[in-house]
């Protein structure tokens, strides 16, 4: 099992990505989709987002998709098929990428940064802009820790100042809640990515995992020492919209721009597994609910795809850019490199965006 570590303590990779997930779900209201959608998040008279070649992120100019590391091979720390990867969305007009300290000891951080030295890339607007997340774990014990972290990550990615520095998620690893005791420390945790952007360590700010009551407070906070919350990365597909639209609207309503991880639900949405077409065995029953229940937008998906020459995972990234946000798929190899960009320079129509929507809330 992968670990991930800071300042000599281990926890187990997949409890920091499900406890966040279970917080989420929690933080956000269930309603029915609905079209309009949010003023600006399809785009109406503008150029929808997958058209654009660049698009604003808090100073950084970047494109519509960026890519994500969370499932770098973090066993070594330079890999010729992330170069050939990074390389590839760069070919493609990527020129944005996310990693985090809390995916493996901080390998992904180094593993990214040589491998984009390797592919001759630099980290800029002209590059690679990177963003990458300190985790509040529950021995970080105040706002100087979001500074130490700050400054080992940019040692990490070779870099003075990092483009975008986020919270990966609410203070909720409580260890002693089953005890009647928290000790929640997120206002300092705050104050301490307002001493990053303050001090010049960042150029943005952001936060990962916020549903709308934390978002609204965190915003109240940093805004009050004058730092704007530029972006907040969330589990965002159409397998999740439901429990995602009271954040996206918080978000439109602040500035906010999303930062969509898991756009194609973890795979269930990459039209690889279906009920006619099970994964084998023992996937086929960990993860028969899972692709049973997404049936409908499967359908609908692969719908659209045919009748517009694209491939399933490209429609469903595209809806991500259509609700306006900026999908971080990650990418294997090549070959998943060039189909999830793909996702890029067409746009679905309003009628395909609510057939889809459609799909998901039948799902």
């Amino acid at each position: 099992m992968k670990r991930v570590v800071s300042f000599g303590a281990t926890m187990p990779l997949s409890a920091l990505l499900v406890l966040p997930n279970s917080i989420y779900a929690l933080q956000n209201l269930f309603s029915p989709p609905k079209l309009p959608s949010f003023p600006g998040l399809i785009s109406g008279g503008n150029t929808p987002a997958p058209l654009q070649k660049r698009i604003q992120l808090g100073t950084l100019s970047v494109s519509p998709m960026g890519l994500g590391t969370l499932n770098l091979p973090i066993n070594k720390e330079i890999d010729d098929e992330t170069t050939q990867v990074l390389k590839t969305a760069s070919e493609l007009g990527i020129n944005f990428a996310d990693t985090a300290e809390a995916y493996g000891f901080g390998k992904s951080e180094t593993m990214t940064r040589n491998c984009l030295r390797d592919a001759n890339l630099e980290v800029g607007d002209n590059g690679m802009n990177i963003a990458t997340k300190f985790a509040p774990v529950p021995w970080r014990p105040d706002g100087s820790s979001v500074v130490e972290a700050c400054k080992a990550s940019a040692e990490r990615l070779g870099v003075e100042k990092i483009p975008l520095y986020q919270i990966h998620w609410p203070d909720i690893i409580q260890p002693f809640k089953s005890f009647g005791y928290e000790n929640r420390k997120d206002e300092l945790f705050w104050d301490g990515l307002a001493e990053c952007y303050l001090s010049g360590l960042v150029e943005n700010v952001g936060v990962s995992n916020y549903g709308p009551e934390t978002l609204l407070r965190a915003s109240d906070a940093l805004s009050k020492r004058g730092v704007p919350i530029t972006s907040n990365q969330i589990n965002l597909s159409l397998a999740r919209y439901r429990s995602s639209e009271a954040t996206l609207k918080i978000c439109d309503e602040l500035g906010i721009k999303v930062l969509a991880y898991f756009p194609l639900a973890n795979g269930l949405l990459a039209g690889k597994y279906s009920v006619e077409t099970p994964p084998s065995w023992p996937k086929s029953i960990t993860m028969k609910k899972y692709y049973e229940g997404t049936a409908p937008i499967l359908n609908a998906l692969k719908d659209i795809a045919e009748k517009r020459q694209k491939t399933v995972p490209q429609v469903a990234i595209n809806w991500t850019m259509m609700k306006g946000a900026i999908p971080i798929p990650g990418a294997r190899n090549v070959d998943m490199a060039r189909d999830n960009f793909g996702a890029m320079g067409w746009a679905l129509t309003e009628d395909e965006v609510f057939q889809l929507e459609a799909a998901s809330a039948a799902s």
